[in-house]
C-alpha cells in the first residue's frame, strides 16, 4: 500500500487517551529505499555537548499546513523551546542545517507530514492551518557506548501535537519509547519502535514523553533514524 494511502490513526484514542500507537505500512516498490536514504546525508547536530553523551545528527524544516491539506513550505528559521520546555536545550535559537528541497519533493515525505495533518486535524476537532516543524534526526553509537536520542529526558515539546515515526534502525540495543500522563509517575506505554514507520502520536499538552539510550548490538555501531513532526495552531 502507497504511504499515501495510508488509513488514518485512531483520531478518537488522542481524544480520550492523549496518544496513540500504529504500525503505518511500507511499500519497497514506491520509493521507500529512496526515502528512508535521506537520512544519509545529515549534518552533526552542532548543540550536542560532550556532557550530553549523544552522538545526533539533524536537518529541520517547516510548513504551513492548510486547512483543506495543502502544504507550503516555508523559509527557514531558528528552532526554539523554553527553559521550561527544554531544561537541555532550552533558551536558545538552534540554528540546523535545512532540509533539503530533494527530501520536500519527496513523494513519501510529503505523504507522511499529509498523513499527520489528517490525523490531527481529526483530533483536534478544528478546521484550522497548522504551522508545522520537521525534524530529521540520526542518532549512533559505538564502541564508546551508548547514545541518549532525546538528552533531556522526560519531556513534552512545547507544541499542540507531536508525531513521532521511526524510520529505521540497525544493529541498536535500547530506545525504548515510554509515554507518561503530566503529572503521572508511571507510563502509560513502554515501546521499542522496531519496524519501519512504526509511530506514536501525542496530544502534547497533555503528555510527556522519554526514550532509553540506545547502544551497538552484534555490530560496532548502531544507528537510529526518526522522522519527528510538531504541530502548531497557526
Amino acid at each position: 500500500m502507497p504511504i499515501n494511502n495510508f488509513a488514518l490513526l485512531r483520531a478518537q484514542d488522542i481524544v480520550k487517551n492523549g496518544w496513540a500507537h500504529e504500525q503505518l505500512p511500507v511499500s519497497v516498490s514506491d520509493g521507500w529505499y529512496e526515502f528512508a536514504k535521506l537520512w544519509e546525508d545529515l549534518p552533526i547536530d552542532p548543540y550536542v555537548q560532550p556532557s550530553h553523551r549523544t552522538r545526533r545528527y539533524r536537518r529541520l524544516g517547516r510548513l504551513l499546513g492548510r486547512a483543506g491539506g495543502a502544504l507550503e513550505t516555508l523559509p527557514a528559521q531558528p528552532f526554539y523551546q523554553a527553559t521550561d520546555v527544554n531544561r537541555v536545550y532550552g533558551g536558545q535559537a538552534r540554528q540546523f542545517a535545512p532540509i533539503t528541497p530533494e527530501a520536500y519533493e519527496n513523494a513519501n515525505f510529503q505523504a507522511v507530514i499529509t498523513h499527520d495533518l489528517g490525523f490531527v486535524s481529526r483530533a483536534s476537532g478544528i478546521d484550522s492551518d497548522w504551522l508545522i516543524t520537521v525534524h530529521m534526526i540520526r542518532v549512533t553509537a559505538g564502541s564508546e557506548g551508548t547514545s541518549a536520542p532525546a538528552p533531556e529526558g522526560r519531556h513534552s515539546d512545547g507544541h499542540d501535537y507531536v508525531a513521532i515515526h521511526l524510520v529505521g534502525r540497525q544493529n541498536c540495543a535500547g530506545g525504548i519509547s515510554r509515554v507518561f500522563r503530566k503529572g503521572e509517575s508511571e507510563p502509560l506505554f513502554e515501546h521499542a519502535m522496531v519496524n519501519p514507520m512504526e509511530t506514536i502520536l501525542l496530544d502534547d499538552r497533555a503528555m510527556e514523553h522519554e526514550v532509553t539510550p540506545i547502544g551497538p548490538e552484534g555490530a560496532t555501531v548502531a544507528t537510529r533514524d526518526m522522522m519527528i513532526i510538531d504541530f502548531e495552531r497557526a
